[in-house]
């Protein structure tokens, strides 16, 4: 199924003196924890377009059909929002409501060492080193198919459920467990480059892929890790094996951050038909 639920979809033309008119497409459903895909075409100024959403300004990334980005709309976005991009002189605004989603709610029990262990300031620095680089990334897009599910094994913990933990904690789960068997392969959704591997007190072997226009995914728990820093992958490549590294049973923790931000990656295994070239 290809997007036939598509209530946002936002066709622009703007005059540009000289040169072909501009064209300004945006793609989405807008709810919690989905993402639109934006395209300038026909642009042909001297700095990047940008886009404003929300008071955050994204970057484009110039590729084989244009400039590209794609947006994310984070778990607690519901309600109105604005969006702006800029292309040299020329301006477009929209409004438009997310809608809110409820992912469920979820109770764990871990050891109480486990548990102080998020707090371990080098477990916040594995983190923020896995967001600076998402952040920083200016990858063209490389994806060009739906992603595949990067290990075929059963889902184990949905992406969004709200977390209490021992019964005080409160999180969310950033991604999607797959309860794969230890040692198994995990393989590469789609075109990417590999931008952070690390070894983290909680999040164990970890690879960051880069799959360009602002999109990112995270694996963790690793029990090996089979690719190197700046190394490109191709769709279905082996990046390593499924463990429990960081305390856990084996499993994959695997997330797809759009800018940095935790999004459903359910959404990418169907992209919007433009976007499948």
């Amino acid at each position: 199924m290809r997007y036939l639920t598509t209530v946002l979809v936002l066709t622009f033309l703007v005059c540009s003196q000289g040169l072909s008119d501009p064209t300004l497409s945006v793609t989405g459903t807008p709810y919690e924890g989905s993402s639109l895909f934006l395209r300038v075409v026909d642009y042909e100024g001297e700095e990047p377009p940008e886009v404003v959403l929300s008071k955050t300004v994204y970057p484009f990334v110039k590729g084989e059909h244009g400039w590209e980005t794609v947006l994310p709309l984070s778990i607690d976005s519901g309600g109105p929002q604005s969006l702006t991009v800029r292309a040299g002189e020329k301006v477009w605004n929209r409004s438009f409501s997310v809608k809110s989603r409820h992912y469920g709610h979820q109770s764990i029990s871990l050891n109480p060492t486990t548990l102080a262990s998020y707090d371990d300031p080098k477990n916040k620095a594995d983190d923020e080193a896995i967001l600076a680089c998402l952040e920083a990334d200016r990858t063209e897009r490389l994806f060009t198919k739906d992603f595949l599910l990067p290990v075929n094994a059963r889902e184990s913990t949905g992406f969004g459920l709200r977390r209490t933990y021992n019964g005080w904690r409160k999180g969310w789960h950033k991604g999607l467990d797959l309860a794969g068997w230890e040692g198994e392969a995990i393989k590469s959704p789609s075109e990417a480059v590999v931008i952070h591997t690390a070894r983290g007190i909680v999040n164990g072997n970890t690879v960051v892929l880069s799959h360009g226009a602002g999109v990112g995914s995270v694996y963790m728990h690793l029990n090996s890790i089979q690719v190197r820093e700046g190394q490109k992958v191709q769709r279905g490549q082996v990046i390593g094996t499924v463990g429990g590294t960081g305390g856990f049973s084996p499993h994959l923790h695997w997330e797809v951050r759009v800018h940095g931000v935790p999004v459903n990656p359910k959404l990418f295994f169907s992209l919007p038909e433009s976007w499948s070239l």
